[in-house]
């Protein structure tokens, strides 16, 4: 440890004093409430579903439609438990099954079983590399969309087209970088949580 004389001329205030940064300088020191990482995140993901379902065709081309509350049904658990979460997840599940018409509770039983399986491996996921948390994130994934085309075809009799389904997926994977800057952005903000 150094001395508070050692100090570099980057921690020396105007007047050559060391600047008392105290014990939690490198901790943040506000309280992170449900708006920030709950709400906020469910609006923007809602506008992001509704924006990417218009008929506009860039060069021909339909828009991706990524499944954006999985992303929130992924970081969520990782961020920190909380009773509210589940209940938004459910909300955003039924709003996907009545935006996409898909019968009642398809989406929201996907997205909560991705969220269950994920609090429950939390202590194993925090703390990883990236690319460990991208290789749990397409596992999560892959299951998230098989269970979709099995739920699928169990109510229709039919196989959905596979191909629209890998599209969904690919445009849904596009999308981990928001996972990685929540995650950056809220698991060690709350000093609550510390």
């Amino acid at each position: 440890m150094k001395m508070p004389g050692m100090l570099g001329m980057r921690k020396r205030g105007i007047a050559g004093m060391a600047i008392n940064r105290g014990v939690r300088s490198g901790m943040a020191s506000k309280v992170i409430g449900p708006w920030d990482w709950i709400i906020a995140p469910a609006l923007i993901g809602l506008a992001l579903t509704i924006v990417l379902a218009t008929a506009f065709q860039p060069f021909g081309f339909y828009l991706p439609e990524p499944v954006s509350p999985f992303i929130l049904a992924f970081a969520w658990p990782l961020i920190r438990p909380s009773y509210i979460a589940p209940f938004v997840l459910g909300a955003l599940g039924l709003f996907l099954d009545f935006f996409w018409g898909a019968p009642l509770g398809f989406w929201t039983l996907g997205l909560m079983l991705v969220y269950a399986s994920l609090i429950t491996a939390r202590t194993f996921i925090i703390g990883q590399e990236w690319i460990v948390v991208f290789g749990i994130f397409l596992l999560a994934e892959l299951a998230f969309f098989g269970l979709c085309i099995l739920l699928t075809t169990i109510d229709t009799g039919f196989v959905p087209r596979i191909w629209g389904v890998v599209e969904q997926a690919i445009a849904t994977t596009i999308l981990f970088p928001v996972v990685l800057y929540l995650l950056e952005k809220y698991v060690h903000t709350d000093v609550r949580f510390q």
